[in-house]
Formats: C-alpha cells, structure tokens, sequence
C-alpha cells in the first residue's frame, strides 16, 4: 500500500472518530422517527460543528508533521459555518436549511471524489470514497434543483443516509488504514532486520578476508 502524503493520509482514529458521529447521527435522523424539522437542525448543526472541531485537530496534527492542510482547512471552515449559518437560520423558512445542507452535501461529496481520486492508491479505498462522493453530490443537486417541491423532513431523512454511508466510508477506513500502517511497519522492520544481516555479513566477510590477506602476507615474508 502506498499512499500519497496528502489529506487521506491523516492519522487513522481521526477517520474512526468522524465515522462513529456521522453513524450515530445519520441513524438518529433516518430511524427514530422524529418529525420536528427545527429538532433535527439543530442535531445537524451540532454534529457539523463538532465534525469541523475534529478537522481543525486533525489540521493541528498535520501541521506539526509538516504535511499539507490546505484541504484539511478548507473543509473544516465548510463545516464550521455551515453550523453557524443552521443555527442563526433555524427559525427562518425551511428553504433556507435545505439550501444550506444541501450545497454542504454537493460540495462535501465533490471533495470526497476528488480525495478518493488523487490521494488514495488503495482500490478498495478509492472505491469507499468515490461511491461515497457520488452519492452526496448527486443528492445534494437534487435537492439544489428541487426548489420548494421537496419535504424539509424527507430531505433531513435523506441526508441522514448520506451520513450513515459517509460514517460508514470513513470508519472503514479509518480501521483499513490503521491495519495498513501496522503491516507497513512491519516491512520497514523485516528490511530493516535484513539490511542489518547483510551489512553484518559483509563485514564478517571482510574480515575473514583481511585476515587470509594478512597471513598471506606473513607467509611471504617468512619465505
């Protein structure tokens, strides 16, 4: 497995972490039942802020190992006003919270494609990621273009599933990666093991060498 030093390669319990608030969200909003539109904003402006609370430790983690943070950045600030802008909007028109939550889905989901597509080697991986993509930009436009035709609730459902895969994507991941960068330390120390053997080798062999050389030489001079 090689994988690009890039956003995806964050540290493995960032993805984990964002994976169990995104599933214990999406099922919250998808199969409780709960029909009061204003109750189930609220819970998506919650879980929006404490997703960009996560991205913004995820950015200070990247930071501090010197790798890229511009998209770590940039999705936490998405994520931070989309929060915002749900709370200060939630006793305006429901149109209002259909438009916010739904260029957020569109967007979210371009970027997932998009990481999925250039930070990712893993097939697996890029498969999770891209079909997870797909899916939001697609509901998200849907709903962009549905106008007023579309019920707050029904749509908050259906963004409910979009996070339950997204959840589902990301702890996935979170775990493949974790089990990858085991295996892959696990190399770099059977390598490591062997180039000392080698190195050990050689210098036995050297020695044994010098030595033949010096009573070689010892034998000449006796002569």
């Amino acid at each position: 497995m090689t994988t690009p030093r890039k956003y995806i390669d964050s540290h493995w319990l960032y993805f984990a972490v964002q994976g169990v608030i995104a599933l214990l969200f999406g099922w919250f909003v998808a199969f409780t039942g709960i029909n009061d539109s204003t109750t189930l904003v609220s819970c998506a402006s919650i879980v929006m802020l404490g997703l960009g609370a996560i991205e913004l430790t995820n950015l200070l983690h990247r930071t501090r190992l010197k790798e890229t943070w511009g998209l770590s950045l940039a999705i936490a600030v998405m994520e931070i006003v989309v929060a915002v802008l749900l709370l200060f909007t939630l006793n305006q028109n429901p149109a209002w919270h259909l438009g916010i939550i739904a260029t957020y889905t569109a967007v979210r989901g371009v970027l997932e494609i998009l990481v999925g597509l250039h930070s990712v080697d893993d097939r697996t991986d890029k498969t999770l990621w891209v079909i997870c993509g797909i899916c939001g930009a697609v509901l998200g436009l849907v709903i962009l273009n549905s106008g007023d035709s579309i019920n707050t609730t029904a749509f908050l459902r259906a963004f409910g599933i979009y996070m339950i895969m997204f959840g589902l994507s990301s702890l996935f991941y979170g775990v493949h990666n974790h089990d990858q960068k085991q295996s892959y330390k696990e190399e770099r120390r059977t390598i490591a093991k062997s180039s000392t053997k080698k190195i050990t080798a050689k210098r036995a062999t050297a020695k044994k060498s010098a030595k033949k050389s010096t009573r070689k030489s010892t034998k000449s001079r006796r002569k």
